[in-house]
């Protein structure tokens, strides 16, 4: 299955995760690192920041919310809960079956840096291995470099009249070897290259 690939804001969103094992901790844990709001049970969920219903599930509990994730061990159940939460105009994710709205990539994230790693649904065990190989390759210093980044952007942008000016401006800066800058964490020389870009195209700081 083709799935169309994209970032959802959910900051300080109600979502629901019903469900209380270790998928369901795992789901919880990647929507409050996104910031949201995530009501819905193992003993480390209960020491997540989250609104917990010791009930058993019934579809009065959905009132409203952006993204619904059915994490039980009962297939049927999970079907039902999809099928309940998609009349309430939920997103709905079933973590036992493709047919949901969405499905959750492994990811590797550091800080504003997200890299999302997807087979579509056709082996999540795929998914995890690349992860786990590609976690040392990005590390805190991808984070700082977004940081870096994002901050001369805001000054930058305005300066730049058209879309395509902009994207030549930072296909000129991120290059290579600024790849090799960053994973060496030389985050001072990533900031000359920027000034240095700055200055070349007759901008200002």
């Amino acid at each position: 299955m083709n799935f169309y690939p994209v970032n959802i804001n959910v900051q300080n969103k109600k979502c629901v995760v019903v469900g209380g094992g270790k998928i369901a901790y795992d789901k919880i844990i990647g929507l409050l690192e996104a910031g949201a709001l995530a009501p819905e049970i193992c003993p480390e969920i209960e020491a997540l920041d989250v609104n917990l219903i010791r009930e058993n599930y019934s579809a009065d509990k959905l009132t409203s919310g952006v993204i619904l994730i059915a994490a039980t061990n009962d297939h049927e159940l999970n079907q039902r809960i999809a099928q309940d939460a998609r009349a309430k105009h939920f997103l709905v994710n079933i973590v036992d079956d493709f047919a949901g709205d969405f499905i959750v990539p492994s990811r590797i994230r550091r800080g504003d840096f997200l890299l999302a790693i997807s087979t579509g649904g056709s082996s999540p065990a795929f998914s995890r291995f690349v992860r786990k190989m590609l976690e040392n390759e990005f590390d805190s210093n991808f984070g700082a470099a977004v940081e870096i980044i994002s901050k001369y952007r805001a000054e930058i942008q305005p300066q730049l009249p058209t879309h395509q000016a902009r994207i030549k401006f930072w296909r000129e800066v991120l290059t290579p070897e600024v790849w090799q800058i960053i994973k060496r964490g030389d985050l001072k020389n990533l900031e000359a290259k920027i000034k240095n870009a700055v200055t070349s195209a007759g901008l200002k700081l």
